[in-house]
């Protein structure tokens, strides 16, 4: 019994380490988007992956994911225009992508 909790503590440790080197290695980033009510949605794109960003009024984040180049895709309702934006995030970093301005 005594054998088998210690096992058993073991993988809980192993399991939480790999955790924490993920949550290590992870980025995110955030921006503010004027006027707020023309965002129809806000994507993260990396490759072949895309990711809905999580907002309201104005201000979109997205936390925890890999490292690595991405393009910010801001979808706007007419009449204004979409813009994208590329980035690189490096682990373990939070970037803010400043004020995005949407134009007519």
């Amino acid at each position: 019994m005594k054998n088998a909790l210690v096992q058993l503590g073991l993988v809980l440790l192993g399991v939480s380490s790999v955790h924490a080197v993920k949550l290590l290695q992870s980025a995110s980033f955030h921006a503010r988007i004027f006027p707020a009510g023309a965002v129809e949605k806000v994507w993260a794109i990396q490759g072949k992956d895309s990711i809905p960003m999580q907002g309201s009024d104005g201000q979109y984040y997205l936390t925890t994911f890999p490292p690595g180049t991405w393009r910010v895709w801001v979808s706007a309702r007419s009449p204004y225009h979409d813009v994208s934006i590329d980035t690189d995030l490096r682990p373990g970093t939070n970037k803010d992508l400043g004020d995005i301005q949407l134009t007519k």
